[in-house]
């Protein structure tokens, strides 16, 4: 393959990575302003909006193909902002109640992190899949029980994406309470997109060094075979 190729096919497989996030951004903005101006009040835009972005979620979900750590994480997210939005129906906690679930995620992230398998080794399962096939996934399964660089990588991506989600949680209370909510869900989507950069960069880097792992451990699996 050439390098020209491989680097189209890299920047495809970008693309089609933070597609998720952009809908998760893009769904509930257009959504409010629509249902808005055509008279609907803003809790239950707010909360259609939401529901529109929940199908997404679960969509991406099913197409990981089985119910990881991640997985259940959304799914009880999910279940507990529909109760609590059903609940109170105040369109600003409707909003703040995001950041709570956010702040959950990153606390969950941050406790897988010092487990022998943080949750990011599952996120980045499937690309080891998509690089090495079958190979791919018996070194990259290999390097998670034996390789403690490997869990070192994961570790340090695992605290970036804790922290951000923290941040990202704390910055969107601040603003949701100061300004008006017309305001409030197109600029709590600003820090959002902030550190979902800082995550997806981090994530570049920490996937380089992953993959020449992989890769080096790919070599030797004929070697062991034989």
């Amino acid at each position: 393959m050439s390098t020209t190729t491989e680097s189209q096919l890299r920047r495809t497989r970008g693309i089609i990575g933070v597609l998720p996030y952009l809908l998760d951004i893009v769904v509930p903005l257009v959504s409010y302003y629509v249902l808005t101006s055509v008279g609907l009040s803003p809790f239950w835009s707010l909360l259609t909006g939401g529901a529109l972005t929940t199908v997404v979620s679960i969509v991406n979900t099913i197409r990981r193909g089985k119910i990881d750590n991640l997985g259940i994480l959304v799914i009880v997210e999910i279940a507990l902002g529909l109760v609590l939005d059903l609940a109170v129906r105040d369109p600003r906690l409707t909003l703040a109640r995001g950041s709570l679930f956010i702040a959950l995620a990153g606390v969950w992230i941050l406790v897988n992190t010092f487990t022998g398998r943080p949750i990011t080794v599952d996120a980045t399962k499937p690309f080891a899949a998509k690089k090495g096939g079958t190979d791919g996934i018996v070194a990259f399964e290999w390097l998670a029980r034996n390789s403690p660089r490997f869990l070192r990588i994961h570790r340090s991506l695992s605290t970036v994406w804790s922290v951000m989600f923290l941040a990202y949680a704390a910055v969107r209370v601040v603003v949701i309470y100061r300004v008006t909510i017309s305001e409030a869900v197109w600029l709590t989507e600003v820090p959002g997109v902030i550190a979902i950069a800082v995550c997806l960069i981090a994530s570049a880097r920490a996937g380089k060094q992953l993959e020449a792992l992989v890769t080096d451990r790919m070599e030797h699996l004929p070697d062991e075979s034989a």
